[in-house]
């Protein structure tokens, strides 16, 4: 039977319109590539369908253990509830002729796909932040393919020169804000309150179930801080006034998350889940999970890890390289990258800047010329307005 590479997300979690939007713009950048690493006879789709072109229905393998309403997004699951008939529908779709390319499947969802015969290769952002542009986590099932992809590993020396590159940056720039800061001081970075990495047992944990551990790290530092998530949305009322409550912990609204990492009042930084914590380590800072953070990096293939890779899939070579265990790929490829260094090329697809962006030269110059624009408009239009002000030209 002819193979066949289905690009996927997490259609259990997601629906597939959610997957398509918001995640297949980094397989599409990828695309033009990967056709032409592999031999014509592997057909590439971004659709799951059977031999008989029947499209995977979400809302029918939920109702096949009868559950007639899921969440569009955000649908919790359990792969070890998957009822016997919802099994069966699966194997409609997957098996040992399916490739999977996927998107932040994860370690549950990739190993339960595995005993279909399935081999995945899975892609997630890194946790890491801070390179020219955005760094790529590449997770397989296959041993064969994992030693493919520890040809493109990142050392781990480049971590830790850029985030002292950073840290130099900010010095100089006078970014690192800390002066209202004690010193020996821990901060826990807030998470937005429905997230996948911060589900456990079917509820989605924040700052407020760790009580405990809050006041017992109070007795050992001078302070706790906690800087909420630029994204936490309505629910964050909750939390700040939770948190305005309690005198082991001290609000942080407008302070820079990478200036915090940066400053050496700061010693300790914890959170659930959160990858701000893979890069405090290479701040030297003391960092701890309170829960677990959302993969394995660049460990083991035992461990189920994600290696971390920079730039290289830029190019039809290492999508051949790493698809060649496991299926036809043209072997007279010239190492050719088209985006080597990649600036910004994975971020600018879709603004994907997040904390980035306050050390970004651009973005920083953008930031500035909009906050004057709103001055000048506050002065020379809503003043007038309010105060019968006349503003000079």
């Amino acid at each position: 039977m002819q193979k066949k590479i289905i690009i996927m997300g997490d259609y259990f979690y997601n629906s597939p319109e959610h997957v398509m939007k918001d995640s297949f713009w980094l397989h599409k950048s990828f695309l033009p590539m990967l056709k032409k690493a592999v031999n014509e006879d592997i057909e590439i789709t971004f659709s799951i369908e059977d031999d008989n072109a029947n499209k995977f229905s979400r809302e029918y393998f939920y109702k096949l253990n009868g559950i007639d309403s899921i969440k569009e997004s955000y649908n919790q699951y359990d792969v070890s509830q998957f009822s016997e008939k919802q099994i069966e529908y699966l194997k409609r779709f997957f098996n040992k002729n399916t490739i999977i390319i996927g998107f932040e499947l994860y370690n549950k969802l990739s190993c339960y796909l595995t005993r279909f015969g399935c081999q995945i290769i899975d892609i997630a952002f890194h946790p890491f932040k801070l390179f020219d542009d955005l760094t790529l986590g590449f997770y397989t099932n296959n041993k064969s393919v994992y030693n493919q992809l520890l040809k493109y590993q990142i050392p781990q020396d480049k971590f830790y020169y850029y985030a002292n590159y950073w840290k130099v940056f900010m010095e100089y720039n006078n970014m690192i804000s800390d002066k209202d800061i004690s010193s020996n001081s821990v901060v826990f970075i807030g998470q937005t309150l429905a997230d996948k990495s911060v589900e456990k047992n079917g509820k989605f944990l924040n700052v407020m179930d760790y009580a405990e551990k809050i006041k017992e790290l109070k007795q050992q530092y001078s302070n706790i801080y906690y800087l909420p998530h630029p994204y936490l949305g309505k629910g964050g009322k909750i939390i700040h006034k939770w948190i305005n409550e309690n005198p082991n912990i001290e609000l942080l609204d407008k302070c820079s998350t990478y200036g915090l990492l940066a400053s050496d009042k700061i010693k300790k930084v914890i959170g659930i889940s959160t990858s701000v914590l893979y890069e405090a380590q290479y701040f030297n800072k003391e960092i701890e999970y309170l829960y677990k953070p959302l993969f394995e990096i660049d460990l083991p293939f035992e461990r189920n890890s994600y290696i971390s890779i920079l730039d290289d899939y830029y190019s039809p070579k290492f999508w051949a390289d790493i698809l060649s265990p496991i299926c036809n790929v043209k072997t007279n490829l010239e190492p050719v990258n088209y985006f080597k260094p990649a600036h910004n090329k994975m971020r600018d697809l879709k603004n994907a800047y997040w904390g980035y962006a306050q050390l970004d030269s651009i973005k920083r110059l953008e930031n500035s010329v909009r906050m004057k624009k709103k001055k000048n408009f506050i002065s020379k239009t809503l003043l007038p307005l309010f105060f019968n002000v006349k503003t000079k030209n």
